[in-house]
């Protein structure tokens, strides 16, 4: 239990868990993506730590919408996984889907019931109804237990823009040594970096102009 509740409270420095290397002081883009996330993060907790539940979500997560550029939408996900709030009005149609029954995500549902933790999804393609996006969550814990999740989705061209990756001639983003997007081609004397959460792992490929 105790070592259940150090994972929850760790926010700070999350990008450097699981055993993954400091990303190099001299590499700006990756600098800046490990504090995108961890701010994004940081705001995420301060939402879970109120505890919400589908009538206070919205309000809960006020500040993720002032503070982060390009949010999309989001939701509370009760602990069976199904969607019981949207952040925005116009999102009512996602009420009560069931997400157990999407395969990219059982994954995190495993990861969740063995170690609760804060989540990063890879990259969506986006399609006709739906832009790029990048989805985070957050667990809930009430009585040392996982009551739900809060969610925020950022558009990704925001994200990139955020970290400079926006610049690059190519990159090329991993998650769970699987290519998740990839534009241009990176050819020779690119950089790297890797970034670590407790239920995943990014690794970057860029080449700037």
């Amino acid at each position: 239990m105790k070592k259940f509740i150090l994972g929850l409270l760790m926010v700070l420095g999350l990008l450097g868990a699981a055993g993954a290397a400091p990303v190099p002081a001299d590499d700006a883009v990756g600098q800046k993506t490990q504090a995108y996330f961890d701010d994004v993060f940081a705001k995420l907790k301060l939402a879970a730590d109120q505890q919400p539940d589908a009538a206070t979500f919205r309000e809960a997560m006020k500040p993720v919408v002032a503070g982060v550029p390009g949010v999309f939408g989001g939701s509370f996900i009760d602990k069976k996984w199904v969607i019981r709030q949207v952040l925005f009005p116009s999102h009512f149609l996602a009420r009560g889907f069931d997400l157990k029954g999407v395969s990219q995500l059982h994954y995190f549902q495993d990861k969740l019931k063995e170690a609760p933790g804060p989540q990063l999804s890879e990259p969506a393609h986006g399609n006709l109804m739906q832009p790029r996006l990048i989805a985070m969550r957050y667990p809930v814990i009430k009585d040392g237990k996982v009551a739900g999740l809060v969610s925020v989705m950022v558009r990704t061209p925001f994200f990139l823009k955020a970290v400079g990756l926006d610049q690059a001639k190519a990159y090329k983003i991993i998650c769970l040594g699987k290519e998740a997007e990839s534009v241009g081609t990176l050819g020779e004397n690119y950089k790297e970096f890797k970034l670590a959460l407790p239920s995943t792992e990014w690794v970057i490929k860029y080449k700037m102009q």
